[in-house]
């Protein structure tokens, strides 16, 4: 088994407890340093620190199943930084559990914090409870902007009076199996987008209704935001079933007929 991928380490502390007949690491105290390292030359080295951290072993293994670390735990990994008080890092799974006022930095996000933070870095996700952040980038997609979808068919704010309504519908459905308008809208986000919007609480996001018209207006230009099943059962108006069928569709067409698609799937969340 390897750590996460990675198959080595580097390690400086005050003190370190062992047992010399398995090989094993069962404490190390005092300020502790370790640089995770890897046989893959694209894995870069992770480095982690803390003031203690005590290590579990399964028999017959030469790699430790847990580490729990305490007292300002710090992981620079190469995607974001993360701080905390207490972590416990499972090998198997992947999970490293922050607690005790854990905070992320990255290029994207800035002073993410939460009650409790579970990043795995087989996949590179994270999830967050009780999220809060200074500064979190809602990007909209490629082709969206000043040069993308045209002004006069853009949503504008004054058009959506249930902000959170609809981001929670969006949220809702998303999060479920079956096909539907959610599933679409995210399926034109970047995985980044999609992660944001799914993890943060709608309260959090509204904050921010001017990055989030935008992300929405860069959905609306992508010409596989309609999908048959994903509507079926809604009512289109005629307008939107002439759209369909039509062909070679301007980009302004494009974006006015799924613009009356996302306001027939959730026509609660917007003015008349």
């Amino acid at each position: 088994m390897s750590m996460g991928g990675y198959s080595s380490m580097e390690i400086e502390a005050g003190r370190m407890k062992g047992n010399f007949a398995t090989g094993s690491i069962d404490e190390m105290t005092g300020g502790v340093r370790l640089k995770l390292l890897s046989d893959d030359p694209a894995t870069k080295p992770l480095p982690v620190s803390a003031g203690s951290m005590k290590f579990t072993w399964k028999e017959g293994q030469t790699t430790p199943s847990t580490i729990l670390m305490e007292q300002d735990v710090k992981v620079d990994h190469p995607q974001a930084s993360i701080s905390a008080q207490r972590a416990e890092w499972n090998f198997e799974t992947g999970d490293l559990v922050f607690s005790g006022s854990p905070v992320v930095n990255s290029e994207q996000l800035k002073g993410l914090r939460g009650e409790k933070m579970l990043l795995n870095l087989h996949n590179n996700t994270f999830e967050v409870l009780q999220v809060r952040a200074d500064e979190v980038p809602l990007k909209a997609s490629e082709g969206a902007g000043a040069n993308g979808a045209a002004p006069s068919q853009q949503l504008t704010g004054r058009e959506i009076k249930d902000w959170a309504g609809l981001i929670d519908a969006i949220k809702k459905e998303a999060a479920q199996d079956q096909p539907s308008p959610g599933k679409q809208v995210m399926k034109q986000m970047n995985a980044q987008n999609q992660q944001l919007l799914m993890k943060m609480d709608t309260a959090m996001l509204l904050e921010r209704k001017e990055d989030l018209l935008r992300l929405i207006n860069g959905v609306l230009v992508k010409p596989d935001f309609y999908s048959a099943d994903a509507w079926l059962g809604i009512a289109l108006p005629e307008t939107v079933q002439a759209s369909l069928a039509a062909e070679n569709q301007s980009r302004e067409e494009l974006v006015a007929m799924n613009k009356a698609l996302l306001k027939a799937a959730y026509p609660f969340a917007f003015n008349e």
